[in-house]
Order: C-alpha cells, then structure tokens, then sequence
C-alpha cells in the first residue's frame, strides 16, 4: 500500500528434507490463501514465482493456482526459470502471469527464441508487465541496451490485430 504497487513477488521456496511435493503444495497454499485475502483488500495480487524448488514446474505452479482459487494470486513468470520442455511449460503458465520477467537465455545458456515467446504471449492475450532481465556473460553496459533494443522490436508482436 505504502509503496502502491499492484503486484508483489512471492516464492514457495525448497522443499524440506523428506517432505512430499504435496506437503510443500498444501504448505503453500495454506499461505498463501490468507495472504490473498489480505493482498485483495489492498488491492494487490500475489504472483508466485517460478523460481526453483516447488515452484520449478508449471503443473505444480497451476495446481497451487486452482488450490488457492483467488482472483488475487498468479503467477510471476520467469521464461528461462523452467528446466525442462520450456516452451511448453512457459504456455501453461502465461494465461495465470500476472508479471512477467525476460532474458534472452534460459539457466542452461541456451537461447531463448523470443519472438516464439512474444507471439506465445500475444495469442493468449497477454497485458500484463514485462521486465527485461539481463544475466549474460556480456557487460551489463553493453548486454543491457542490445536485450531493451531486441525486447522493443518484438512488443508489436503482442498487439492483436483488430
């Protein structure tokens, strides 16, 4: 409220030793269920992100979605953040991206195709934020202009056309 912001990042973080991937759901959605609640009276909505630990694939990010069942929770999405099948896993969660970060390499180095994911982005009607997320092996001073000038070529690709 202080800051007034409509949308805060929140993580479900590494499971615990000999902890179930359903303990770890359960646990996060007894979180985040209050939290909603809470965040709907301020008017913010909660994005967990895909970032690791149980939060690592998009079948488990969509089923603590449907758990929580709140207008108020989403997702803050990561494309490079999945470690496998990425571009699928990144179209499954794009409906429920309440926030949206982008590099142009995925963890493994490999290149993201991001005029595959803007048009991905695009069909499913995607108006939420984008922020450009640079981690390459460039300097920042150099690497930063080249990924804000590729990010801004594709944005026509996310207006439909009428």
């Amino acid at each position: 409220e202080l800051l007034g912001t409509s949308h805060l990042r929140v993580f479900g973080g590494e499971l615990p030793s000999g902890a179930t991937e359903e303990q770890g759901i359960q646990w996060i959605v007894e979180t985040m269920k209050p939290a909603c609640n809470y965040a709907a009276k301020k008017g913010v909505t909660l994005g967990i992100e895909d970032h690791g630990g149980i939060t690592a694939k998009a079948a488990t990010l969509l089923e603590i979605l449907r758990r929580v069942d709140s207008p108020f929770a989403g997702i803050n999405l990561d494309i490079t953040n999945f470690a496998e099948n990425y571009y699928a896993q990144i179209e499954a969660c794009i409906p429920y991206a309440t926030h949206t970060h982008i590099r142009d390499v995925f963890e493994n180095h490999e290149p993201v195709d991001l005029d595959r994911v803007f048009k991905m982005f695009a069909r499913a009607g995607y108006k939420g934020c984008m922020s450009a997320e640079y981690e390459g092996y460039e300097d920042a001073m150099t690497g930063v202009p080249k990924l804000i000038v590729r990010d801004c070529t594709l944005i026509p690709l996310l207006v439909k056309e009428e």
